[in-house]
């Protein structure tokens, strides 16, 4: 077994991508998504002994969601408006109809997330956006592979009524 040390490296140089794009579309902004990463590894941090290596990145799925949903109801966090990613540099950032057009996918996007009940968003986010099999987001999440299946049907169903919406809304204000 390895050193929690270095596991800790190896876990936080394998999984930062996923656990950060899982708290951004779990509804935090880029920056809280930053602090919040930090927490999940930190609870990671805590646990390494208990959490066999096989089901670190289940581990860390779910404790992401947990993580998330404790950021966006604190206080703090609503008090907080998310907004510019001023970490973007120059010489990277897209023209400027590029990233009207990519602020406004995102903006949907995070609308269309914000809509949708936690428990379905959870699993449309672990499946559609992050590629995971039913099997591993019912193992991250703790239901039955049923419950993945009839989860990401609902969440998907509203998906595309919100772009249904959204088309509609973009015809009449042409």
């Amino acid at each position: 077994m390895a050193r929690p040390d270095a596991r800790m490296r190896a876990a936080v140089g394998d999984y930062l991508p996923l656990v950060w794009r899982i708290l951004r579309r779990a509804g935090l902004g880029a920056a809280d998504a930053d602090d919040a990463a930090q927490d999940v590894f930190w609870v990671l941090a805590r646990r390494v002994d208990d959490v066999p290596e096989r089901a670190q990145r289940s581990f860390l799925v779910s404790t992401a969601l947990r993580v998330a949903a404790d950021h966006r109801l604190s206080k703090w966090q609503r008090a907080v408006s998310s907004g510019l990613d001023a970490d973007l540099r120059p010489s990277e950032a897209p023209l400027p109809d590029e990233a009207l057009d990519q602020q406004r996918a995102v903006a949907f996007l995070d609308d269309a997330l914000a809509a949708l009940d936690p428990a379905d968003r959870a699993v449309f986010v672990l499946t559609d956006l992050e590629q995971m099999t039913r099997s591993e987001v019912a193992e991250s999440l703790g239901i039955p592979e049923g419950t993945v299946a009839s989860r990401l049907r609902r969440a998907r169903e509203a998906v595309e009524a919100a772009i249904l919406r959204m088309r509609a809304r973009t015809r009449f204000t042409r």
